[in-house]
């Protein structure tokens, strides 16, 4: 499993700071969620959600860290 920061409305995938991609292997890996979310935190990242990644896509699973994706999320569900 690797953790990883997405764009929620573009579904790109963090890389650095000033880049994006649609290639999940290619995206900055974090050892851990907490180590993610502090990262986007701390630079103002807008708009993303943590995913934990696996070999399976179908075993995905996408956590909203900003307001942005829990609308985006709810909005979904409804």
């Amino acid at each position: 499993m690797k953790i990883l920061v997405q764009n929620c409305h573009n579904h790109l995938y963090l890389k650095s700071l000033s880049e994006w991609t649609a290639v999940p292997s290619e995206a900055r890996t974090f050892p851990s969620s907490e180590k993610a979310i502090v990262y986007c935190a701390e630079n103002r990242i807008p708009a993303v959600q943590i995913v934990l990644k696996f070999d399976f896509d179908r075993y995905d699973i996408n956590v909203p860290i900003t307001a942005e994706c829990e609308e985006t999320q709810n909005a979904l569900r409804n």
